[in-house]
């Protein structure tokens, strides 16, 4: 035998033996992938266009399907982190809603993996062996991988897929739903059903382990998972230098549209009650109602109620869904809009979660505006007591409302020796038993007209004593240019609850328990500013929010959150309004300030001039003082 027989020969042996090699590699790898792994793969679709079978855009499809599945599984993985940093922030931003956030937990949401070398598609015999009927007849009689696969039929009306995942979920092996067949029909698109065909697939690994969620359809869901989607490309837009534009506003409008439509089919997700609000968020503020400020604080109560952490042998699901349990919604807007005990400056209860973005660094720092607040307690001629809230303006000066002041004594122009009633204020946390209390010794100037919408009821009493150091007096705001810049802002109100309240018991219970005047802070939202009246330029405008205050309240200092050093209104009165909760009105200080005398304004701030001389045009209210 030659040379070159015996090379050839050596090299045709050693190729077979490599392919062989190969082929056994690839033959075990396939047989892992039958039998051992469990990890999720996109497989083969077909795909036909009126009738006629397209090769390239099936694999298209199938490509689509994996994106768009990682694509969205990224998108709750983010959302997850962004809302445990937000809850962790020290920082409030005054755009996003404080909430419990018990949603977008993917940890048990497996990745869909581009398919693995199959040889089931590979026409290949070896030694007399079809190596594709063999894989076929293991796929077939064995088991099959798990991966999902499909058929897609696009025609004029539209692009219909039904897709398949042979180890989904199934009631009859103890899962929640049936979750082997995903029937994706009515997308206008290939792109938008390759969308559903991966949305419904994450539903189907979710609620698969989660009862709750498997309680919402699948098109439900998926409706929600593609306006959410939107929303998030919107919202990093407005986060830019430009904003939104006019076609993304027409967006959003669109979106809220659809959303309202959800909601009004009694939907069980709660992320469709958030994603409502938050796109009410995006509007500029002289694009919201107050309609449409309560419907968002309304909708965020109900994701609350919806949306609460899962109990133990929940926690294996995702908590995107209403639990079994709902709980009571008066207890529930005490618990989102609570009023919280205070030591001094500082809150003494937990921070509940829902608040902790926007008071934790008010608690670090604590809150100035406390240590210039106390309780004010009138003791009529029959032994009566009433109790109101009160906060120091300048040195021996507080500041607090005009109702109780005696009449003979309201809308003098010097000021008026207090008879006849014992008037004494505290700066205690708890004033009803306070350590130490202060005789008011006379009525600076007082005024209470309730004839219109928004009272200009106030008082400033002097105090016979009073230690700056130790209770500095607070900044009043008195730029009446920037009373509208506090709509749609988070605001916090510190008084001394008292009982007596005409509130419901399954609301003033869980607020206040039963502890009453001591010190506390009320933490909400302005919704609304009621507008001025032209022909009375000095009218005094109300900041409406949806702070929980009850009786006692009455004379406290309203605080943006912005700025928590500035004392922005004079809290005045409340109102209760069935499934919406309780709304604070307070004076806008900027305005008040404006209305008053001379004389009065030399007492707060010596030096200050006034521009105009305040006009006496009352505007009042019939709310009761709360």
């Amino acid at each position: 035998m030659a040379i070159s027989d015996v090379v050839a020969k050596l090299l045709y042996t050693a190729v077979l033996t490599v392919v062989c090699l190969g082929l056994v590699t690839l033959f075990v790898s396939e047989m892992q992938r039958v039998w051992v792994d469990k990890r999720l793969y996109i497989g083969r679709f077909d795909f036909f266009e009126t009738g006629e079978a397209k090769a390239t855009e099936a694999k298209a499809f199938a490509r689509q399907i994996a994106y768009h599945h990682q694509s969205f599984k990224h998108l709750l993985h983010v959302e997850h982190q962004r809302r445990e940093s937000a809850n962790q922030s020290e920082t409030p931003t005054g755009t996003i809603a404080p909430l419990p956030d018990s949603t977008f937990w993917n940890g048990n949401l497996d990745a869909l993996l581009s398919s693995a070398n199959d040889l089931s598609s590979v026409e290949l015999t070896v030694q007399g062996v079809n190596i594709k009927e063999l894989l076929t007849w293991l796929r077939d009689r064995v088991s099959t991988p798990n991966e999902l696969t499909g058929v897609v039929e696009k025609h004029p009306n539209g692009i219909r897929a039904l897709a398949s995942w042979t180890r989904g979920p199934l009631r009859s092996e103890g899962s929640h739903i049936d979750g082997q067949v995903l029937d994706i029909a009515g997308q206008p698109d290939v792109d938008k059903a390759a969308f559903h065909v991966a949305c419904g697939l994450i539903w189907a690994q979710l609620a698969g382990g989660d009862k709750a969620l498997s309680k919402v359809p699948r098109p439900e869901f998926c409706a929600w998972a593609e306006a959410w989607s939107q929303y998030l490309d919107l919202r990093d837009r407005s986060a830019t230098l430009l904003g939104l534009s006019a076609e993304n506003l027409e967006s959003v409008k669109k979106l809220r549209a659809f959303l309202d439509r959800q909601v009004a089919g009694s939907t069980r997700l709660a992320e469709v009650y958030l994603l409502r609000a938050d796109l009410l968020d995006l509007l500029p503020a002289e694009q919201k109602t107050q309609e449409d400020i309560i419907q968002a604080q309304n909708d965020r109560l109900q994701y609350v109620m919806m949306a609460r952490k899962p109990t133990e042998p929940e926690k294996a699901g995702v908590a995107l869904s209403a639990r079994a349990t709902t709980p009571d919604k008066n207890e529930v807007l005490a618990q989102v809009r609570p009023a919280l005990r205070m030591q001094g400056d500082r809150v003494s209860d937990p921070l509940p979660e829902n608040w902790q973005q926007h008071l934790k660094s008010g608690q670090d720092s604590g809150f100035p505006v406390s240590r210039a607040t106390g309780s004010l307690f009138i003791t009529k001629p029959d032994g009566k007591t009433t109790y109101l809230t009160a906060f120091a303006v300048a040195p021996r000066v507080i500041m607090t409302v005009g109702d109780h002041v005696p009449p003979l004594m309201l809308d003098h122009h010097e000021p008026q020796p207090l008879t006849g009633e014992k008037w004494q204020f505290t700066f205690d946390d708890d004033g009803g038993n306070p350590k130490q209390s202060h005789r008011v010794t006379q009525v600076i100037f007082a005024r209470h007209d309730t004839s219109s919408t928004a009272p200009r009821t106030i008082a400033l009493l002097e105090l016979e004593a009073h230690d700056t150091q130790r209770h500095p007096p607070v900044t009043l705001e008195w730029n009446p240019e920037s009373v509208k810049s506090h709509v749609d802002q988070y605001v916090y109100v510190i008084g001394y609850p008292s009982e007596g309240s005409n509130l419901p018991k399954n609301f003033l219970r869980p607020l206040l328990g039963d502890t009453y005047d001591v010190r506390r802070l009320m933490p909400g939202r302005v919704v609304s500013l009621t507008p001025s009246q032209e022909p009375h330029p000095s009218v005094v405008r109300a900041l409406r929010s949806d702070v929980s205050t009850t009786v006692g309240v009455a004379g406290a200092p309203l605080v943006d959150l912005r700025n928590d050093k500035v004392v922005v209104g004079l809290h005045f009165a409340g109102e209760w309004k069935e499934n919406q909760g309780k709304f604070a009105l307070a004076l806008a200080m900027a305005d008040l300030l404006g209305s008053l005398p001379e004389f009065a304004i030399q007492r707060i701030k010596p030096g200050t001039i006034q521009d105009t001389f305040p006009m006496v045009a009352p505007i009042g209210d019939s709310s009761q003082p709360q």
